[in-house]
């Protein structure tokens, strides 16, 4: 299972953001290489598709990665804009 974040910490979100994006982009190189490796087979059908799961796997993990500490973000800054109209 994977760990659990704090993100009522905006370095801790910021953080996660960064680590999702660095990932994202090791895995995209990862691929980008594997093609490059293998040669004459790199440009197979079967290599081609097999590169593209890999990518749309690789992107929506990393969707999910990035996208819950901006969804933690846009609620902190919600929640600090009722406090804001609610203070006058």
């Amino acid at each position: 299972m994977a760990e659990q974040v704090n993100f009522d910490i905006a370095s801790k979100r910021i953080n996660e953001g960064e680590k999702a994006g660095e990932q994202y982009v090791s895995k995209l190189e990862s691929i980008r290489e594997s093609l490059a490796d293998d040669g004459a087979t790199g440009s197979t059908l079967g290599t081609m598709v097999g590169a593209q799961l890999k990518m749309t796997e690789t992107e929506s993990q990393y969707m999910v990665e990035a996208g819950l500490p901006k969804k933690a973000s846009a609620a902190h800054q919600a929640a600090a804009q009722d406090v804001k109209k609610a203070s006058g």
